[in-house]
């Protein structure tokens, strides 16, 4: 049985506090490494864009960028984030934007894919994935590696220190049988609290080359973090390099 959420709720609940929610992100190695894996003024589309943490920066080293979110809200903040206009911007739903085949790299990171939470229709994400980068152009996907979530077996809290009067609470439930994440963010601070109930689906690496090659795309290379370390066991999250099949 699969599991269908309004793709906008994630960024219309949290896009007021979503750029401090992330504050360890390794936001100028990732830009590099995107850089990297195209020529100068390439063509490239993100997938779950959000405020244009990476969207931003990649536009300013001369890329062709091209950001599609579910959130109107979230676009609104890229929108701002992005005073020059030099970003075109789509509101869909990543499973079901169409792609013409046009640019050099798609990437999907922070767990983005996960977000989708159904097998089939994360197979359907990286389907439309390749069908915006041309024959040989690649397709990036950055989520944690959920073995030891997996395992874990009972609930548990953690809190993020959002600002000096802001928290975020955050109450995480696994089942592993359906591979499933459920998580309430409660947001505490200036004589309120907001809660938003956030689900999503987990896939192992094997797994996920497996769904992406359903979506006709081949397995290049899989790296421990966006500076090109190595995949080990342990290893909290990966970077995987796919590319389109012609």
């Amino acid at each position: 049985m699969g599991y269908r959420v309004r793709p906008e709720a994630y960024g219309e609940a949290l896009h007021e506090v979503y750029d401090r929610m992330y504050p360890g992100e390794d936001t100028a190695g990732a830009v590099e490494f995107l850089a990297s894996l195209v020529k100068p003024g390439a063509k490239v589309v993100e997938f779950g864009a959000g405020t244009g943490r990476l969207a931003v920066p990649l536009a300013e080293r001369g890329l062709t960028v091209h950001a599609v979110d579910a959130s109107p809200s979230m676009l609104d903040k890229l929108r701002a984030n992005d005073p020059g206009g030099t970003i075109t911007t789509e509101c869909a739903d990543i499973a079901e934007c169409k792609g013409d085949g046009t640019f050099d790299l798609c990437y999907l990171v922070c767990n983005t894919l996960f977000m989708v939470p159904d097998a089939e229709r994360q197979i359907e994400v990286l389907r439309r994935a390749a069908e915006h980068v041309v024959p040989g152009g690649h397709v990036v996907v950055e989520v944690y590696e959920p073995t030891g979530l997996h395992r874990y077996g009972r609930p548990f809290v953690q809190v993020r220190h959002l600002s000096h009067d802001q928290i975020m609470i955050d109450h995480t439930d696994v089942d592993p049988l359906r591979q499933l994440l459920v998580q309430v963010h409660s947001v505490v601070g200036g004589g309120k609290v907001t809660n938003y109930t956030e689900l999503s689906r987990y896939a192992f690496p094997r797994e996920l080359d497996l769904m992406a090659r359903l979506a006709g795309l081949g397995h290049e290379a899989r790296y421990g973090d966006w500076r090109g370390g190595e995949f080990t066991h342990g290893a909290r999250s990966h970077v995987t390099v796919y590319r389109r099949r012609t």
